[in-house]
């Protein structure tokens, strides 16, 4: 999670879930200084990325303290495809209410500048898990897949060319097959209960243990 995705302006140089967010409390905009240090303890965030962290929020919210979906799309306009910052957006927005709020945000960006594996992993469960059911079907992961391809063939295209591929360009025959297919490989190795679904724990376990499943990206 966070890999090559830099939430700045500039180019390259989730019955919701309970995580860190849901612990910080007090008002929408301002932290406590035990929050602070919290946070940064938490995701391992030295001060200059806590002070460039705050310096982007308060760039891009509103009046009221908060990032609208609108105004994330343009934080990562040029960066990240736009159907893919849609699901970063609402795997993070915990309460659904269609703004990203200061709490949010750090939580986002924790697992983006720093956080553990078992952070990242738990981010990237919530940005797959999209009816938020606490389970993964081959549906959900395939979707997210073939946004995490066009993101990397657009950001490859990117570096290469100096353009990147528009967002609705669908994938060739061959990726999908080649999706299909690692997809039949993550259950085998990650559906430990062969339910067709994959659950949290199992994802936390087969993902930590079998990193090589993620290798599939090599080949687009």
């Amino acid at each position: 999670f966070g890999e090559g995705v830099t939430p700045t302006n500039q180019q390259p140089s989730q019955a919701k879930r309970h995580t860190a967010h849901d612990t910080m409390g007090g008002k929408e905009s301002v932290l406590s200084k035990q929050e602070v240090v919290g946070f940064k303890s938490e995701y391992g965030i030295p001060q200059e990325k806590y002070d460039a962290v705050m310096k982007s929020f308060k760039a891009h919210a509103t009046k009221d303290h908060k990032i609208t979906r609108e105004g994330f799309q343009e934080i990562l306009k040029g960066v990240m495809q736009p159907d893919l910052i849609d699901k970063v957006f609402d795997s993070f927005d915990r309460d659904s209410n269609g703004y990203m709020d200061l709490r949010e945000y750090l939580t986002m960006m924790g697992v983006t500048y720093g956080g553990t594996l078992q952070q990242k992993l738990n981010a990237s469960f919530e940005l797959f898990d999209a009816n938020g059911d606490g389970s993964l079907s081959k549906d959900e992961i395939r979707e997210m897949f073939v946004l995490i391809v066009k993101q990397k063939r657009s950001h490859a295209s990117f570096m290469k060319t100096g353009a990147r591929i528009p967002n609705k360009e669908p994938l060739d025959a061959k990726a999908l097959v080649a999706i299909d297919r690692v997809i039949e490989t993550v259950f085998a190795k990650v559906d430990t209960d062969k339910s067709g679904t994959i659950e949290r724990d199992e994802f936390m376990a087969g993902f930590s243990e079998h990193p090589d499943v993620c290798g599939f990206f090599k080949q687009f």
